[in-house]
């Protein structure tokens, strides 16, 4: 189970990510021989703060289930909040990318060295790289089939039937993968069951599944496994675009952006299937219903980013990343030394960052469930 975001957490998050660029500006504008004590000292504020981070988000709460006492909106909301970028996390992606660049000038300073100067300027290469990679991370974090549901929504009408937000599954596929006999492939994706209120006509659950465009397969996993943690239980409506058909037309697997519209006050973003879907808007019992412009909801606040036994072990890899510095920054060491140890302190920084994110999907609120392929059965 996740923990709450505290502002104590928040602060001293800030405070490390803020101490590691005040050393990362040290090292590039700043070059000649010597102790660099500039970067020492902002090396060993980063680790008391996130020190400080790491133990004030293990004792903040843990994020526990909403009351469902909301009554039920008669209208649905013009206003479906988006769900915002992670600042934390993008500074923390270019400050990783851009390690290695900063342990080459820092082991490199004052010296005329071709081998020094080499490895200064394919680090800079590879941190320029990764930053144009990096730059997916400020991209909307909706991709354009939701910003269509979003736009309908603001316009005035989407398709909508009542829900209630059902049980949060981890399906598990088994399928055969034609690279020899016996050899089997496993895919996983997560879905939220929304299920009808009312008369439904036989109708049944509707599967809220997770995107995968981009950086959002991350971003919206997390957003769901936030939303099973705290929303289940909840009435709601359950929207699609009133330009539908413009997507299930267009889009390869055919599926359609939905929105789940708490009765809280949270919205909860996904696609939905044909098979799901069909019934409801090819078949019409999901009718178009005039949005209250008025209204606005939001996605739920974000829980912290800490992972037990986690963050603790990626924390501890960054600092033999900066304990590889010390030598060369007190300048006690050979250049030969130095140039090798800033190649072994970039890469493990590096390695801690860039691995970090990819841990974020908390499996506490999930059911799970196994589908087979039919040649399996």
């Amino acid at each position: 189970m996740q923990h709450r975001s505290t502002p104590l957490a928040r602060a001293l998050g800030a405070a490390a990510l803020l101490s590691t660029a005040v050393a990362w500006g040290a090292a590039t504008i700043r070059s000649d021989t010597g102790p660099r004590l500039d970067i020492v000292v902002s090396l060993a504020l980063a680790a008391l703060f996130a020190l400080g981070w790491l133990l004030a988000s293990r004792s903040a709460p843990l994020v526990t289930p909403l009351p469902a006492t909301a009554p039920a909106r008669k209208t649905v909301p013009g206003k479906l909040g988006a769900v915002h970028r992670d600042w934390g996390l993008i500074a923390a992606a270019y400050l990783t990318v851009w390690a290695p660049h900063v342990a080459a000038c820092a082991a490199n300073e004052g010296r005329e060295s071709l081998l020094g100067d080499l490895f200064v300027v394919l680090t800079f290469i590879l941190g320029a790289a990764l930053s144009l990679c990096n730059l997916s991370l400020l991209q909307s974090y909706l991709d354009p089939a939701q910003r269509m549901l979003k736009e309908d929504a603001a316009a005035g009408s989407v398709h909508a039937v009542r829900v209630r937000f059902g049980t949060p599954v981890r399906e598990t596929y088994r399928y055969p993968t034609g690279k020899g006999v016996g050899r089997i492939g496993v895919r996983s994706s997560y879905y939220i069951e929304l299920v009808p209120e009312g008369e439904t006509d036989g109708q049944g659950a509707v599967r809220l599944r997770t995107t995968h465009v981009g950086h959002s397969v991350i971003v919206s996993e997390k957003h769901l496994t936030h939303a099973a943690a705290q929303l289940v239980g909840h009435g709601g409506w359950l929207c699609w675009p009133a330009r539908w058909r413009d997507i299930a037309g267009t889009e390869k697997e055919r599926r359609v952006s939905a929105a789940f519209v708490s009765d809280s006050g949270h919205v909860v973003w996904g696609v939905t299937q044909e098979e799901d879907y069909a019934p409801y808007l090819r078949e019409g019992t999901a009718p178009v219903c005039a949005t209250d412009t008025a209204l606005t909801v939001t996605p739920l606040p974000r829980p912290s980013r800490y992972f037990p036994k986690v963050h603790g072990w990626h924390l501890g890899v960054a600092a033999v990343g900066a304990l590889l510095a010390l030598p060369f920054l007190l300048d006690v060491v050979p250049y030969w030394a130095g140039l090798l140890l800033g190649v072994l302190s970039g890469a493990l920084g590096v390695f801690a960052g860039m691995t970090l994110d990819g841990v974020g999907v908390d499996q506490e609120p999930w059911s799970v469930r196994e589908r087979l392929h039919p040649a399996l059965q």
